[in-house]
């Protein structure tokens, strides 16, 4: 509380958490224990209840105290940011709940989540069409409005019926162009990444972008059963039909989530279990989600891209995130890696536009 810069660290908070639990006992290595086997704070937070009462030390008790902490964190976030925007402006020194305030580091610019009129109706939705939006994407020309995307997807969706072709090109239009116009980055990117997984991933992001009910999917039933590496069909519909009680499309909703995992190459599937798993990370999508969850060049803290919700769920392999930022700075695609005291920082130079034209010309990297 008093702003002291080691206490930010994961493995400390981590400790002092369960201090709450497990009173009067060296917590320490088992907080270490827990951070090096999952890789962050918020995949510690995230994991299946049966996988951490696995680890010697932590009970029922302990581990419900966890389970809550995580719980108020994804279910409070949304007003979040206001409310540390009002800390900031009181007062400059630093507490446990804010990010370590150097003036040289950025709190991400708004994302292009943030831009997005949000949804009316419930935010269940019954169609993904990201499958056609994977193939239709890489051929659409160059065009400057968004009503024209809409009407080249009009005639090239396979859909005998004029109306079905009119409603998914819509889907594709708002969902893969978050701005409301065709933007340069995606279709360049989409183009030269065309039928790859790189593709996969970024449509993938922008539709989870359009449909904010997938974090929550993600984060609450598919990243704390990681360990098992599947998940029944009907436990997806059944926590669709406790957020959604009056609802009668769970069934087409449940579909579309699974239509969208399973096209984003992150997931498969048969007629009763979803199987997915921790992923390799492929430079490509990952320099271009994180240019667009940190668009301002600037200097960020990595404990925010570790956490980050949009790179969570990607199922990137956690203890793959920094080798990868690494890696992007070897090749150019972003400036630079730095630490001070405890706090670790990855420095940007780019805009995506220029991130993405920089993935074409692969000569021109410096």
């Amino acid at each position: 509380m008093t702003g002291d810069e080691g206490s930010h660290a994961d493995e400390a908070l981590l400790e002092l958490l369960l201090t709450y639990a497990i009173p009067q006992k060296d917590v320490q290595p088992l907080a270490k224990l827990l951070i090096a086997k999952f890789g962050s704070l918020a995949n510690v937070l995230a994991a299946n209840v049966d996988t951490l009462c696995k680890f010697d030390g932590l009970k029922t008790h302990s581990t419900a105290l966890l389970k809550l902490t995580d719980w108020i964190r994804l279910h409070c976030s949304p007003e979040a940011p206001s409310i540390l925007e009002k800390i900031h402006k009181q007062t400059p020194q630093t507490t446990l709940f804010e990010s370590i305030e150097i003036k040289k580091v950025k709190e991400p610019a708004l994302k292009a989540a943030k831009k997005v009129q949000p949804r009316r109706g419930t935010g269940l939705f019954g169609k993904a069409v990201l499958k056609e939006a994977i193939v239709l994407v890489p051929k659409i020309p160059d065009l400057k409005a968004l009503e024209e995307v809409r009407d080249f997807l009009r005639k090239n969706l396979h859909y005998s019926a004029q109306q079905t072709r009119r409603r998914y090109a819509d889907y594709i239009a708002n969902r893969m162009f978050l701005h409301g116009y065709p933007d340069k980055a995606l279709s360049l990117f989409a183009v030269k990444y065309a039928g790859r997984q790189e593709l996969k991933d970024v449509c993938l992001y922008r539709f989870c972008i359009a449909e904010p009910l997938m974090f929550d999917v993600i984060e609450n039933l598919f990243l704390p059963s990681i360990g098992a590496g599947r998940l029944k069909r009907e436990r997806l519909r059944e926590y669709l039909q406790h957020r959604f009680p009056s609802s009668k499309s769970i069934g087409d909703s449940a579909k579309a989530i699974v239509d969208a995992l399973t096209a984003g190459g992150v997931a498969s599937t048969d007629h009763a279990t979803i199987n997915f798993s921790y992923r390799d990370i492929l430079l490509p999508s990952f320099a271009f989600i994180l240019q667009s969850e940190f668009p301002e060049p600037g200097m960020y803290d990595i404990a925010q891209l570790q956490s980050n919700r949009a790179i969570r769920l990607m199922f990137w392999n956690p203890a793959r995130i920094l080798p990868s930022l690494y890696e992007l700075r070897n090749q150019g695609l972003i400036s630079k890696i730095s630490q001070i005291d405890n706090l670790r920082q990855f420095t940007t130079r780019w805009t995506l536009d220029e991130v993405v034209t920089r993935l074409l010309d692969e000569k021109g990297r410096s």
